[in-house]
């Protein structure tokens, strides 16, 4: 469960902070005309917090690899919770079930979803050699 947390605060960490950000902006914006030292005080603000959001996000990342990690020594998919082995395909461990794709780090991968290893040719059997 722990794990599970950690990957979707993880996955939705970069959009709150981005709308953090506006709705200080559109507070700054209101505080421009209505009392000028709020909007200087929010720019300050926003400077100085730029420094402990991207921190945080850090500590989020490493945290969900951390809590990632342990299911895929088991061979358990951390996504689906299904057992199936060891289940590597080196470099990425890909489950056969949800087709999720995670680095031995326990970062989720990001490469293309055809199930074609990375560098491979991408051949269709007309253009077999």
């Amino acid at each position: 469960m722990l794990q599970r947390f950690f990957a979707a605060l993880r996955a939705h960490y970069g959009v709150t902070v981005f709308f953090l950000y506006l709705g200080a902006f559109g507070i700054a914006f209101v505080g421009t005309f209505t009392l000028p030292l709020i909007a200087i005080f929010m720019v300050l603000l926003s400077i100085f917090l730029l420094v402990p959001a991207v921190l945080l996000g850090d500590a989020i990342g490493a945290l969900s690899r951390k809590t990632t990690r342990p299911y895929l020594r088991r061979g358990v998919c951390p996504r689906c919770r299904e057992q199936q082995g060891p289940a590597w395909e080196l470099p990425v461990y890909r489950c056969a079930f949800c087709k999720a794709a995670f680095d031995p780090s326990g970062d989720p991968h990001e490469g293309d979803e055809s199930g074609t290893p990375q560098g491979a040719p991408n051949l269709t059997a007309n253009e077999a050699p």
